[in-house]
């Protein structure tokens, strides 16, 4: 069993092996909470990232309001794990899935909020709650100018909130969007001021319908590329921001104040050249197709290349250093690339492994 490893040293780990520092996620997870928090507005952070209920536990003992999901499998492992107020920020669609959701509520009694876009979604979530006896909530997605899912402001969103409000098993709650095609942009004053506009869509969408004579209790949106600018916007109710809890170097280049807590320790297991090291981890560790990972505490890398089983690391001249049988550690700089490749987790505290967390939502894509 790996918990028996807990309270021995991380050397005593095998390689590849996902470690988090936990007192450095603590530190970020206690950023986040306090930065929303001084703007007045709620925490819900995704797990997409981490897929650890584990890790969602700690975010909510920090404050934060319940958890936000992509997939009803992922909910089902979080209410298994106790968390009761869970955001599946995606479409529930088909007659498998809706029924699933409908019977994951039914069985556990947790409030699960699902997105919708369409009519016709509507019609099969109702139809899936009343044959279990339930009655989701539903928040009504804006496409805020990502051009992905949602429907667009005014009377398309108007009328698909009037929808789920009057269908009898459904509870209309409010309206989310994700402002996700703002985080490409490099130029820190543009970004700021596109996220302001994408918000303002969301925000206004909801006056709208407030104005029809519907409540409006949720305005979801916000992710760690975006919490920054976005929890400070005149009507957002809650925030999703989960991947800075990890500190990923993706996010800390769009400002995000928080430290690097995920890394990967990887043995050398062979050195060809003077200039080269190769490692055990490879892309069936970490993709590096987003953000690729950097190297610690080896000097002149000049770049890491991964195939299914080896990363191969360029040095920018000859060295003996490290040898073979050497212990590196990749730092992740953006986590989902690779927690859904690991079965678990080490929170590591000085040097000594803390706690071994199972990656339960891995694998979980339906």
């Amino acid at each position: 069993m790996l918990t028996t490893l807990v309270g021995m040293p991380v050397s005593d780990l095998d390689t590849p092996a996902l470690l988090v520092d936990i007192e450095t996620m603590d530190r970020n997870i206690a950023h986040i909470a306090r930065t929303l928090r001084e703007h007045g507005v709620q925490w819900r952070p995704h797990a997409k990232g981490h897929k650890t209920p584990a890790i969602a536990h700690r975010q909510i003992a920090a404050g934060a309001i319940g958890v936000t999901v992509a997939k009803v499998s992922e909910a089902e492992v979080m209410a298994a794990s106790g968390i009761m107020d869970i955001l599946i920020a995606n479409q529930v669609v088909g007659p498998i899935k809706t029924r699933r959701l409908a019977a994951l509520i039914a069985s556990t009694g947790a409030d699960v909020i699902v997105a919708i876009d369409n009519p016709a979604n509507v019609r099969e979530l109702d139809d899936a709650a009343a044959a279990f006896g339930v009655r989701p909530r539903a928040v009504v997605e804006v496409d805020s100018g990502m051009k992905r899912c949602g429907v667009a402001p005014g009377e398309p969103t108007i009328d698909l909130a009037r929808m789920v409000d009057q269908s009898p098993n459904l509870r209309f709650a409010g309206l989310m969007a994700w402002e996700g095609h703002t985080v490409s942009m490099a130029d820190h004053q543009t970004r700021g001021e596109e996220i302001a506009k994408a918000v303002g869509r969301l925000t206004g969408a909801a006056d709208e319908v407030r104005a029809a004579g519907l409540p409006v209790d949720i305005v979801s949106c916000g992710g760690s590329g975006t919490y920054l600018y976005a929890a400070s916007q005149p009507g957002v109710t809650e925030v999703q921001a989960g991947g800075a809890t990890m500190g990923d170097g993706f996010y800390r280049a769009l400002e995000s104040p928080v430290e690097p807590a995920l890394t990967i320790m990887t043995t050398v297991t062979s050195r060809p050249a003077e200039d080269r090291v190769i490692l055990d981890a490879g892309r069936r560790a970490i993709d590096p197709s987003q953000k690729a990972p950097t190297l610690r505490g080896v000097d002149g890398v000049q770049g890491i290349k991964f195939s299914a089983e080896h990363g191969v690391v360029a040095l920018d001249g000859p060295s003996e250093w490290p040898h073979v049988g050497d212990r590196l550690e990749l730092e992740v700089n953006y986590t989902d690339q690779a927690v859904h490749l690991h079965e678990s987790l080490f929170g590591i505290r000085d040097g000594v492994i803390a706690a071994v967390w199972p990656v339960a939502c891995r694998g979980r894509m339906q």
